[in-house]
This record gives C-alpha cells, structure tokens and sequence, in this order.
C-alpha cells in the first residue's frame, strides 16, 4: 500500500465503520484462518455467550445475516436515502474456539469480527437477524463459509462500486450468497435510482463525498434492500429501531 494513504485509511476506519485498522496480530483472520485460542482471562464469551451478554437471547444459527445501525455522518446518510435503519451487513457464523462470529466487509480490510463487538458498534445496539426461509443445509453453510474465508483481506471500496474487485458490506454479502448458492439477496441498482427514490434525504453529503459528481450511472447495492428481502424471514429483531415509519417486514420478531 502507498504510504500515502495511509492517514486516509485511517481516518476512513473511524468515520465509517467506528472501528480500528487491522492489527499485525489480527493478519491472519484476513487470510480467513481461525486463531489460536486466547487464554481465558482474555476470552469473555464460548459460542452460547455469558449469562448477562446482551447477545445471549438470539437465536443465531450459522449462515444467517445481521444488520446494524451504525450511527455516524456517512451511515445515517445512507439509512436516510434507503428510509431504513439498516446500514451496515454481514454473515454470522459460530466458531469453534471463538465462539460467534461475523463475516464483513470492513476498513480497510474484510475480515472476521467478534459478535458482541460487531453489535457494539450499532446505534443502542440494534441488530436484526434475518435468514433464508428455505433454511441452509451443512453443505450449504459450509460452501458460504468457505466464500467468506476467499473475500477475507479484500480492500474496502469507499465509492460503493459494485463492479470492481474491491468491495464493501452489502456487496460481499450479495457475492458470498450469489456464489456459494445462486441466490441474490438485495437488488443491484443505479445510484440515480436510489437517490432519486427518497429525494427528501438531500444529497450535499453525497456531493461532498464524490468531490461534487454524483457517479449517477454506477451500480450498487445496500443494506437496507438486503434487510426488505423476500428471500428471507427475521430470526431476531432488537428494539430501540430509530427510523419507526418504516416497516418492512411483516412478521415476528422472532421465529421458532
């Protein structure tokens, strides 16, 4: 990498994902390998979570997909050209020796990160889990695994192309699905479509973001068409949702 950059990078790990850049020690969950076990005075949780975990109440399986709301200026603008709370995506997965954890699209790097501080990171902790409502057989969670272990250390785009060999959070989860099953979870559209579709969010942020030109024509896909997707059913839905007026889903919170 440029050197250059790299006060880019960083400023970019703060604003958008309100995490920090890849540690040396963490290289290896880039290159999708499970670390070894850390000793117990540093491991809070095994895969069913301590008693007072905020996490231990949902019903996770491994495959499914968890939304959050990260609540800063580029994702809240992104929740507010969508009309949906869900602004950040990735895949959950239950490890081993590590317990849960989340498949996603990060700055600068797609990596692996721990459940509980994935959902640290969300607006008062919401989260929704939603999945398949066929359901995912051993192979099928195996073959998604497998597609995340392949995108792990892949550069984070920051112009939400989807055409490109970099990606970003709804991109990675539309392309693990799409590959590992020949399913498509989301819709692929314009930027023009989905500005132009809530006109009411503004776009001076957009503008600033794109050094004053929108890329109208380029092809993206976001969370919040992944979080309305007919495909799927929600497994978990937290309370504290802060855009109220919008109800896409029409059933439980919570599934058996």
């Amino acid at each position: 990498m440029d050197h250059s950059l790299l006060p880019f990078v960083i400023m970019l790990s703060i604003i958008l994902c309100g995490c920090a850049p890849l540690c040396a020690s963490n290289r290896h969950e880039s290159r999708g390998k499970t670390p070894s076990t850390p000793p117990p005075s540093q491991r809070k949780l095994d895969s069913r979570f301590g008693k007072d975990s905020p996490c231990a109440q949902i019903p996770l399986r491994s495959g499914d997909i968890i939304f959050i709301s990260v609540p800063n200026c580029l994702f809240n603008k992104v929740s507010d050209a969508t009309n949906c709370p869900a602004n950040h995506v990735g895949i959950v997965f239950n490890d081993p020796e590590r317990g849960w954890l989340v498949a996603e699209s990060a700055v600068p790097l797609s990596r692996y990160c721990p459940l509980e501080k994935f959902i640290a990171r969300s607006d008062r902790g919401w989260c929704a889990i939603r999945r398949l409502k066929t359901g995912l057989s051993e192979s099928q969670v195996s073959a998604l695994k497998a597609q995340c272990d392949a995108r792990m250390g892949v550069v984070y785009h920051q112009g939400f192309r989807y055409e490109s060999h970099r990606t970003f959070c709804s991109k990675f989860v539309y392309d693990v699905y799409q590959n590992a099953l020949g399913v498509k979870i989301g819709e692929l559209e314009t930027f023009s479509h989905l500005l132009e579709r809530n006109p009411e969010a503004g776009l001076a942020l957009w503008r600033v973001w794109f050094f004053g030109r929108i890329p109208w024509d380029r092809i993206t896909v976001t969370p919040a068409s992944q979080f309305e997707s007919d495909l799927l059913e929600t497994a978990w839905l937290s309370k504290g949702r802060r855009y109220s007026s919008t109800e896409p889903m029409k059933i439980s919170p919570t599934i058996d």
